[in-house]
């Protein structure tokens, strides 16, 4: 998976919409980059970064929704969603046949042949999404969708920088400022649904803490420019937890899939079918349980070094300088008293 692309030009203390415009321009290339690769059916790793780069554009613009008139870019949105599921459909079926093709090397043998008709299976499946793929990302397919989501966005930002009703004289907000909000809401969202650790046989709850702590960490790594480098290394530790939790929801996939042939080939009476279903579907569980413990593991460092704190402590604003003391006033010197025998003389001096 290639690394998150760095936005060129940046300018942390400039307004808001600048560094949005530029952020989804970039994040847009970025994933048109891949067209090529994602295409090279030698090798899976193009698609999976094209998918990637669609998820970092589209997380992106989930961070910046609450700043830009959202009706404006919904058309572009579904179109990118569409593309992003087509991406996935291909990746899921290269992580299938991948997986199939290295358990054959540590299946009994008398699962072989089952084996090779599940990988032959999921291999049709794949060639029509290829080819749907293919159709996707024609040059000039992504060139019209390019078009149409940057014009949406110009029109997004102007209706939202429209001025309000009531003048308002506060300073425009910073692209440093909303990064700061964007990084703090994924925080607590992530937080919140750490719950669904606790609930280990909740596939829906893990699998939204997955998504979320994805979220942050596509946030952190895009607003990693305008904070100390401490933001930035978090986003390496978020990335072990979205590896953890990734593994045990490709888990939780499998498992969900194999039962669900296995009832209908019990129906069928097709013995190898089941035999072959109940090892994979074994295999997956104690593989799953694994995949827990790894995420476990990592949430519990993550509570330990209050990593939640320190992320907080290095986002707050900084304090400006108290103004320095003035010195005190000098105090003016008390009155000159006269001595009694001086007091005694001057008074004689006027009786003259």
């Amino acid at each position: 998976m290639a690394k998150a692309k760095r936005i060129r030009g940046l300018k942390c203390n400039a307004p808001a919409t600048a560094g949005i415009r530029l952020a989804l321009v970039t994040r847009f290339g970025e994933m048109q980059s891949w067209r090529d690769a994602a295409l090279d059916w030698t090798d899976p790793e193009g698609v999976h970064s094209m998918r990637v780069a669609s998820r970092r554009l589209r997380s992106t613009l989930r961070d910046f929704a609450p700043y830009l008139h959202k009706r404006r870019l919904s058309g572009a949105m579904k179109q990118l969603k569409n593309l992003a599921n087509t991406l996935g459909e291909v990746r899921d079926h290269d992580v299938a046949i991948t997986a199939l093709e290295e358990l054959k090397t540590i299946a009994p043998a008398e699962l072989s042949h089952a084996l090779n008709q599940f990988i032959e299976t999921r291999a049709g499946v794949r060639e029509r999404a290829r080819k749907e793929l293919a159709a996707a990302v024609e040059t000039a397919e992504l060139k019209h969708l390019e078009t149409k989501f940057i014009a949406a966005l110009d029109e997004a930002i102007a209706v939202a920088n429209r001025p309000k009703k009531q003048r308002d004289d506060k300073p425009a907000l910073t692209f440093t400022q909303m990064s700061r909000t964007v990084i703090l809401d994924r925080l607590k969202d992530f937080e919140k649904r750490s719950e669904g650790l606790f609930k280990p046989l909740d596939v829906d709850a893990l699998h939204d803490m997955r998504i979320a702590v994805k979220r942050l960490r596509y946030a952190l790594e895009l607003f990693s420019k305008c904070w100390p480098r401490t933001v930035a290394a978090q986003a390496k530790r978020v990335a072990r937890i979205q590896g953890a939790l990734g593994d045990l929801h490709d888990c939780d996939v499998w498992i969900g899939s194999f039962g669900k042939q296995i009832i209908r080939a019990r129906k069928q009476k097709d013995k190898q079918q089941v035999a072959v279903l109940l090892w994979l579907l074994s295999h997956f569980v104690r593989l799953r349980t694994k995949h827990l413990h790894r995420a476990f593991a990592c949430w519990r460092e993550w509570e330990t070094q209050d990593v939640s704190g320190k992320l907080r402590a290095a986002l707050e604003p900084p304090t400006p300088p108290e103004p320095a003391a003035e010195p005190p006033s000098p105090e003016p010197p008390p009155p000159a008293q006269t001595q009694p025998d001086q007091a005694g003389g001057e008074q004689m001096r006027q009786g003259l």
